[in-house]
């Protein structure tokens, strides 16, 4: 018999959880794939958990509170509505819950770990660790020249229509490193892991394997080679080879590196203008001269 969806809820609130976050453009929906490629992890998509329902859940429960404390519509002795330190269970609960609806064919049996990609988790990182106090966090970190390329080529239709590529990777450049800072305070003391992009696209099996053990799951040779075969460039595409680019596509080109062909050399100084610190301390290289002059170099 199938087990019921309460016993399903139960099971998976049970299980260790982990974030996935990063910039947008930053690989992070390719580690997701990939995570939940293997047959160990579930790891749903952009649920917007932490900075949708969270809160929302939260302004429910306050407003029961609010209300129990007034008496409203209450003749004998009434309760004390939940305080935020009762709220934890309830938000943990409703993670369980959204898993549960999107456990499509994983095997419950197997799982080990269940999770969430959001870039919009590196912004809320400390209410991560408030609901999950135990939560590991891996950030995928990409060179911002990258990121700002194809950020501003996505999400175009998006944008101000009067909001240029310049101010696009001025605007981005700023963020990434405010977050990546943000992110590390943050992640003081905590399960947190840094990975950056670049060092996955090199080696990828051997990338895959450190994540992995991280979040506390499989590292055998088989397991890897199902989830990053399940999520390689050409098969989440469509079919294209890395460096065909397909400027509508959510996988647009699968490469490292091509900010020098397209960005602009005042684009790139001001990209390493906001930046340049932290991406000295990441070990990308920075440009003297403009565009061809460095190479992002991926550490071993």
């Amino acid at each position: 018999m199938a087990d019921s969806t309460e016993a399903v809820i139960d099971r998976l609130n049970d299980l260790p959880v982990f974030f996935v976050a990063g910039l947008p453009r930053s690989g992070t929906t390719w580690l997701q794939q990939m995570l939940n490629a293997h047959p160990q992890v579930l790891c749903l998509g952009e649920s917007h958990f932490m900075n949708d329902m969270v809160p929302e859940l939260y302004q429910v429960l306050w407003n029961y509170t609010k209300q129990r404390a007034k008496g409203q519509r209450t003749w004998a002795p009434g309760v004390v509505g939940p305080q935020p330190v009762h709220m934890g269970p309830v938000f943990r609960m409703a993670f369980a819950a959204l898993a549960a609806a999107n456990l499509g064919d994983k095997n419950l049996e197997t799982l080990v770990t269940i999770g969430e990609k959001n870039p919009d988790n590196l912004f809320h990182a400390e209410r991560v660790w408030r609901v999950y106090p135990d939560a590991r966090m891996v950030h995928i970190i990409r060179d911002p020249r990258d990121g700002a390329v194809s950020g501003f080529a996505r999400f175009r239709p998006r944008l101000p229509e009067e909001m240029t590529r310049e101010q696009y990777v001025d605007a981005y450049s700023k963020d990434w490193a405010s977050r990546i800072a943000t992110a590390r305070v943050a992640s003081a003391g905590r399960a947190y892991m840094e990975i950056r992009y670049e060092e996955l696209h090199a080696d990828t099996f051997g990338r895959a394997g450190e994540i992995f053990r991280f979040i506390g799951v499989s590292d055998d040779t088989a397991d890897v080679a199902l989830a990053t075969d399940a999520s390689s460039f050409e098969r989440l595409s469509g079919g294209r080879k890395q460096g065909e680019k397909d400027a509508t596509s959510h996988y647009r080109r699968g490469e490292v590196g091509g900010w020098r062909d397209e960005l602009t050399e005042e684009e790139v100084r001001m990209a390493e203008r906001n930046a340049g610190e932290m991406m000295t301390s990441l070990g990308y290289e920075l440009s003297s001269d403009g565009p061809g002059s460095s190479v992002a170099q991926a550490s071993s």
